[in-house]
């Protein structure tokens, strides 16, 4: 690792990078948050408050503003000029939380099937979003801002409308066929698509229309064998990644659904992120490793090591030049990218013979694991 971080006192949930690559905050199981510089490791402010594991922590779109996300129930606004403001409302555990792309307005799922929404300024509820049966495991806001989905563990996913508060779709299987028949597990909106993937506890992952009034299931991704942890868009090549507790990277074609790269990361993968100017992705989880892979083949871009326990957090800088991950060790590790020069984008495609580079790529794999 380039740099460690050691300022936290329990596992470390959550992480987050300004886009100056300047300041981190990081979040632990000891009910703390921290904003520290992230070249000198100084702790600019600790962030008390919360009374439960801090899960989730995220700039504002402008980043004159950060918020963190608890078990307890609240999300706690952080302002530039230093107040803080507490958004309250969820009667138990917080599990994610979104800023809208282009406002102060936040909006989270819970343990008891609500979802809500605030303005995070001035703290006013603008919205409860009741029609789950258990827990909102998932959501986002659309690419446009102008719907709400959410996943949960009753198999459902709901397209909401902002304003109103009201269903508009629901996504359902019918007879057990034509979605998931298990608990969802995330959800991930395209950047500027009206599609969306969404993964399950049961390795299941679909392609979905997120367009206002054409909302459905339109295709099955290739399935995992175990719960899909991790799902994303590529935003250079038309590509899709879904990640699994199973150590398995499928990356599949966005247009047809079709496999294109198999990547065997070996652990069970925690988180995983497309790299924000090439096709790569960058994955962690219990083999304490972070991995940088090559979309279109499969092939390691760089390894690193910087953790004594598994990693239970990732963040990509936005330049795509550091990587920070937070592991249950406690500790939160800062990685350089720039040197392990991610493929270019106009590189060769993948070969058309998919099952020969697998192969490939698995014997490749075997052979990493042995030399560890």
């Amino acid at each position: 690792a380039k740099f460690r971080f050691g300022g936290h006192k329990g596992p470390v949930h959550c992480v987050a990078v300004n886009k100056e690559t300047t300041q981190v905050i990081s979040g632990d199981q000891e009910d703390m948050a921290l904003l520290w510089d992230i070249k000198t490791g100084k702790v600019l402010r600790e962030l008390k408050g919360h009374k439960d594991t801090v899960i989730a922590a995220a700039w504002s779109p402008d980043e004159t503003n950060f918020a963190t996300a608890s078990m307890d129930g609240t999300i706690r606004v952080y302002k530039s000029n230093g107040k803080v403001r507490t958004l309250k409302g969820p009667e138990t555990e917080i599990y994610w939380f979104q800023w809208h792309k282009k406002g102060n307005v936040i909006v989270a799922g819970c343990g008891d099937g609500t979802m809500w929404m605030w303005h995070a300024m001035n703290g006013k509820c603008m919205q409860v979003f009741a029609g789950h049966a258990d827990v909102v495991s998932c959501g986002s806001f659309s690419h446009d801002g102008r719907l709400v989905v959410s996943g949960s563990y009753d198999q459902k996913v709901i397209v909401w409308s902002p304003k109103t508060g009201e269903p508009l779709h629901r996504l359902v299987a019918l007879n057990g066929r034509g979605f998931h028949t298990a608990p969802l597990t995330c959800i991930a909106v395209h950047h500027d698509k009206p599609i969306m993937v969404t993964g399950a506890e049961d390795g299941s992952a679909w392609l979905c229309s997120l367009a206002k009034g054409l909302s459905k299931p339109l295709k099955p991704l290739t399935e995992h064998k175990q719960s899909v942890e991790a799902a994303q868009f590529c935003k250079v090549l038309d590509l899709v990644m879904t990640a699994s507790s199973d150590g398995t990277i499928f990356v599949s074609d966005v247009t047809t659904g079709a496999l294109r790269t198999r990547v065997e990361h070996g652990g069970a993968i925690t988180r995983a992120l497309w790299h924000p100017k090439a096709p790569a992705i960058v994955a962690t989880g219990t083999d304490t490793l972070v991995m940088v892979w090559d979309a279109r083949n499969g092939n390691v871009v760089r390894e690193f090591k910087g953790h004594a326990d598994a990693v239970l957090a990732l963040a990509v800088a936005s330049d795509g030049s550091a990587v920070v991950s937070g592991g249950d060790d406690s500790t939160v590790a800062i990685f350089d990218v720039k040197g392990s020069k991610p493929p270019a984008k106009n590189s060769e495609n993948r070969s058309d013979d998919a099952k020969a580079k697998e192969s490939g790529t698995r014997a490749k794999e075997s052979g990493t694991s042995a030399k560890k």
